[in-house]
């Protein structure tokens, strides 16, 4: 079989997460294997590579177990033509170590009894494969203990826990040699468990099994762990002091896990892409380390799809109800700053890499750290502050940006209705203020009622209430808020990407009772301010020539709305 056949003639290797079948089948293979060289160089007896959902970790370790494992059969074939090949003190290692490969990226059960069950057949599988190293004279009691409770449907966790060091010390014994341990998405049964209600039980188990293999183990060559996030040291990695991290927001492997730009412009031309720029805009935007990423599944499946038609592929490739409730549940701060993320901008905040799940709606830097590592937000190293890194936070691109608007229009659509919404911005863009002021009160009456508007900055619930309504815009017009224009900051601004159409210009402003204000002073005060401040000149240097400014004031849970041309 010719390994070096063109690139362009091979098809995509959609949903296939085995290396070995990704080679034989000649699939479009863009070339990770020198991360071969680089983890068994790297200086670390055990490695945990925390990476986003779907960027490759699977086939990664796949390819991992390919090279190294001692097998009947030799894979040395499927390495022709890599760049792993051209590295012979390296070849010399293909095919010569013993060693155990689990993947959990399935074990997202409902009940602690079926995950428990699941990982019991999991590790009565890795057991199966190695029994050419079992012999029943030298199996030691405890030894052949495990393995019947492996085989043993009503087995309890304490056992299996502690499945992988027996497991190791067998093969060491018929073999002599040390084990290489890969073990894949091992944190996919633990964010189950802390959705279901067991998450203290998937801890305790993941713990002593962790530690059993990888804690001052004779019998271990090396270990390599991946998932989504390092879930807290102290509660899962307890005394592994051999352990070495490298997340997305570190050098070491950043080029390893999804495509660089440079992979991707070749993908590009391979396949003939005729807008290039937009799938960029859509699909790049990760910084690992210091390199910008792209997401691999959204490029393969984009260049998969026979009508090319730019979608949020990896977006819709599984459930984001957890992350989605976090924002939807925390403060009303934590919104805000999801509104100034949706403009584009960007927000400060420190990352923890270490995460305790059930901890993780304590803070906003804890669901900022959380939405970085899951893929959600890029980051990038901003500044240190005494012992605090702080790092810049965006949205990566416009797919990430639709999950973010779903997230929103979610929140609205159980609030208020969709029907109510579309009245409220239909009534907006045909410049019918005052149907927009009367859907708007009716809205702001059912949903601010569950919001302190009571407060000394009320105007901060309406501002940050508004932007979510006005998403749904996004298609026709640039959403802006508390931007430096004319003489003054304004509050929002709608921006609309056809100069045809109409500008709006929004002010908020509360009525000032111990000042004996009333809701009309208060109203000629918002409006003289969008005039004498003028907050227009953003959208005249833009072309608009039709622009509307619109003062809200509020007072509680009323609102009233006003307008005049500028």
């Amino acid at each position: 079989m010719d390994k070096t056949i063109n690139n362009i003639k091979r098809k995509l290797p959609i949903g296939i997460s085995d290396f070995k079948k990704l080679r034989e089948e000649e699939r479009y293979y863009i070339d990770k294997s020198l991360l071969i060289q680089k983890i068994w160089e790297y200086n670390a007896d055990v490695l945990l590579l925390p990476r986003p959902r779907r960027f490759g970790k699977t086939l990664n370790l796949s390819m991992l177990r390919y090279f190294f494992e001692k097998n009947k059969d030799s894979n040395e074939d499927i390495f022709e033509g890599l760049h792993i090949s051209k590295q012979p003190e390296i070849m010399l290692h293909q095919g010569q170590y013993p060693l155990i490969y689990l993947t959990f990226k399935d074990v997202k059960e409902m009940t602690w009894e079926n995950c428990i069950y699941k990982l019991r057949l999991l590790l009565a599988s890795e057991f199966s494969r190695h029994k050419a190293s079992f012999s029943n004279d030298l199996l030691e009691p405890e030894e052949i203990e495990i393995i019947n409770a492996l085989h043993n449907p009503n087995t309890l966790s304490a056992p299996l826990g502690i499945a992988l060091f027996y497991l190791m010390k067998i093969i060491h014994r018929a073999t002599g040699q040390k084990i290489i341990v890969l073990i894949d998405e091992y944190d996919t049964p633990i964010h189950a468990g802390h959705q279901y209600g067991y998450y203290e039980e998937i801890i305790l188990f993941i713990r002593n099994l962790l530690s059993g293999a990888f804690k001052d183990n004779s019998y271990l060559q090396k270990g390599i762990i991946t998932g989504v996030l390092r879930i807290s040291k102290e509660s899962i990695f307890t005394g592994l002091n051999n352990i070495s991290v490298s997340s997305i927001t570190r050098p070491d492997f950043s080029t390893y896990f999804g495509f660089t730009e440079k992979e991707v412009e070749k993908m590009l031309k391979d396949f003939s892409v005729e807008n290039p720029q937009e799938v960029k805009d859509w699909y790049n935007g990760y910084i690992f380390g210091k390199d910008v990423i792209y997401n691999p599944w959204s490029i393969l499946n984009f260049l998969n799809s026979e009508d090319r038609q730019l979608q949020p592929f990896w977006i819709d490739s599984s459930s984001n109800d957890i992350v989605r409730d976090l924002i939807l549940e925390g403060p009303i701060s934590l919104r805000e700053s999801v509104e100034t993320l949706m403009r584009g901008e960007s927000i400060i905040s420190a990352l923890h890499e270490n995460i305790v799940l059930r901890d993780i709606s304590a803070t906003e830097e804890n669901i900022w750290s959380l939405l970085t590592f899951s893929g959600y937000l890029k980051s990038v190293f901003s500044y240190q502050e005494n012992d605090l890194a702080l790092y810049k936070l965006s949205i990566p691109n416009r797919e990430v940006l639709i999950f973010y608007r779903r997230t929103i229009q979610h929140w609205l659509n159980k609030q208020i209705g969709d029907h109510k919404l579309q009245k409220l911005l239909k009534a907006l863009l045909r410049e019918d203020i005052k149907s927009f002021g009367g859907y708007l009160s009716d809205i702001v009456a059912t949903i601010l009622s569950y919001h302190d508007t009571s407060g000394s900055e009320p105007e901060r619930v309406y501002h940050a209430f508004v932007l979510g309504l006005f998403v749904n815009l996004g298609s026709q017009y640039h959403v802006r808020s508390n931007r430096e224009r004319g003489y003054g900051r304004y509050d929002v601004m709608l921006i609309p990407k056809n100069p045809q159409l109409t500008g709006f210009i929004f002010e908020f402003k509360k009525i000032d009772i111990e000042d004996n204000e009333t809701s009309e002073t208060a109203m000629k005060s918002a409006l003289k301010q969008i005039q004498e401040k003028k907050y227009a000149i953003e959208l005249k240097e833009g072309g608009v020539n039709k622009i509307i400014g619109i003062g809200a004031v509020i007072h509680n849970k009323k609102v009233w709305v006003q307008s005049l041309l500028l």
